[in-house]
């Protein structure tokens, strides 16, 4: 297998293992070849089996859209969502690092070249709220600015974390950046997730910065 043969991966996203057999059918061969392009810096892999091509990635101007369009596929099903998404509206004081998830799946993480990609469990029926958002012919998925911040409470909050005034300070959210009727879309998720837990802790949310 030539390098040559990668160039027709050029106007691809992504590429699996399988997508390379079409030109090299020897497991040890393609496995050899694979490990090559690796430590030359020409493929960079995402998780077992999965890659995209370096130039390709580099060429991208919209980078951000490419590593979200990324993070939906590398783990299915997810949307991109929490403080990833709320960082795009200013509505986190600090930085954020990696990107984050939900999925209906386990828990998990990738770490790659790319950027830490976090997959939080949540249940069914609230994979929900989320957007499509076109990247060339591809869809990507990504969650509302209300959900996101809903997600975030939810995982912070659904089990043991102090419920109070102070815990809710010291999230750091910039409140005034999320309005009244998005506000709103937050109460909605929280009566579907059917948990006390996060129903008392949008209330006194509300309370204190929407009355």
């Amino acid at each position: 297998m030539k390098k040559a043969n990668l160039d027709y991966l050029d106007n691809m996203l992504l590429f699996t293992k399988e997508s390379l057999r079409q030109w090299e059918k020897k497991e040890n061969n393609l496995n050899f070849n694979i490990k090559y392009w690796i430590q030359k810096g020409i493929i960079i892999p995402l998780k077992k089996g999965t890659y995209i091509l370096k130039s390709r990635f580099e060429k991208e101007k919209n980078k951000d859209l490419y590593v979200e369009y990324l993070a939906n596929k590398i783990y299915e099903p997810s949307y991109v969502s929490c403080e990833y998404v709320m960082n795009k509206y200013n509505l986190l004081s600090e930085a954020v690092y990696g990107i984050s998830n939900v999925t209906t799946s386990k828990t998990k993480i990738f770490n790659n070249s790319i950027g830490k990609f976090s997959y939080v469990s949540l249940n069914p029926r609230l994979f929900l709220g989320y957007e499509i958002v076109k990247f060339y012919s591809a869809d990507i998925y990504t969650a509302k600015k209300s959900k996101a911040v809903f997600d975030y409470l939810y995982f912070r909050f659904y089990k043991n974390s102090l419920i109070s005034e102070k815990s809710i300070e010291e999230l750091r959210i910039n409140w005034e950046n999320l309005n009244k009727e998005e506000f709103k879309e937050i109460e909605t998720y929280a009566k579907i997730s059917k948990n006390n837990r996060i129903s008392n802790t949008i209330r006194l949310i509300k309370n204190k910065y929407y009355d």
